[in-house]
């Protein structure tokens, strides 16, 4: 075995100041696999990137005292939800959220598990306020991805169990696998399911497995005013970057 599972009281972590009070009307989302940090170039990447971000939903955040010190520097507020530690350096690996203000509540979920290595998959959520008054709750998934389609439903669960209970506007987002039309039925149904409106990215650079996308952002409540997809080599997963506002 190459990691070990966090007991409850170590799943959550934090790091780095809010820089706001609230979140703003208009605002800038960006969803990234970081893979695990390990690329040429992460560290300049992501301080581009959490610098234009006032939210930001990651996967794959290995929280080396590196990685830490880069999330220290920015101003977001982070919370990490560990899947597991490497027993090698002892870092904490999962997904981890960003914003530009402190979360009144957070709720995390852990999903199925990958075969062989048995790493469990972590869906965090976030409530944050909004100038207007209102709350947003942002939720960041890291689907399943090595195993059928009973696990990827029962990670998809996790998900529309926070969001089926939240009436107000909602960003889901995160590196789902759906690399199958079967997996992108079932993403598309939670979707309808929660009210929720796909991001659509034009031209479509979105990383690819079997010719197909599988990093994602939905929305409900916002309107996307724009959207990108910017392409890196600091990672195997390209950014995602949308410009919303409030309905």
């Amino acid at each position: 075995m190459f990691y070990k599972q966090p007991r409850p009281e170590q799943t959550l972590s934090h790091a780095g100041r809010a820089a706001r009070k609230t979140l703003p009307r208009e605002l800038t989302v960006c969803v990234w696999n970081w893979q695990k940090s390990k690329c040429t170039g992460w560290a300049e990447e992501f301080n581009a990137l959490a610098a234009a971000a006032d939210v930001f939903l990651a996967q794959e955040a290995r929280l080396t005292p590196r990685v830490t010190t880069q999330l220290e520097q920015t101003p977001l507020y982070w919370t990490h939800a560990a899947s597991f530690f490497s027993l090698k350096e002892q870092a904490p690996t999962g997904v981890a959220t960003g914003a530009c203000t402190a979360p009144e509540q957070i709720w995390f979920k852990q999903g199925a598990r990958e075969p062989f290595l048995k790493m469990p998959k972590m869906t965090l959520a976030v409530l944050l306020p909004l100038e207007t008054g209102q709350k947003l709750l942002a939720v960041n998934v890291h689907a399943i991805n090595f195993t059928g389609l009973k696990p990827f439903e029962q990670n998809l669960a996790r998900a529309a169990e926070l969001l089926l209970g939240f009436d107000g506007p909602v960003i889901l987002g995160g590196d789902f696998n759906a690399w199958n039309q079967k997996r992108r039925n079932l993403l598309e149904d939670l979707a309808r399911s929660a009210r929720l409106t796909e991001v659509p990215f034009s031209p479509d650079t979105r990383t690819r497995c079997l010719g197909r996308t599988v990093d994602f952002l939905f929305t409900r409540g916002l309107k996307t005013l724009a959207a990108g997809v910017r392409c890196t080599d600091a990672s195997d997963h390209n950014p995602l970057l949308a410009r919303l506002i409030l309905q």
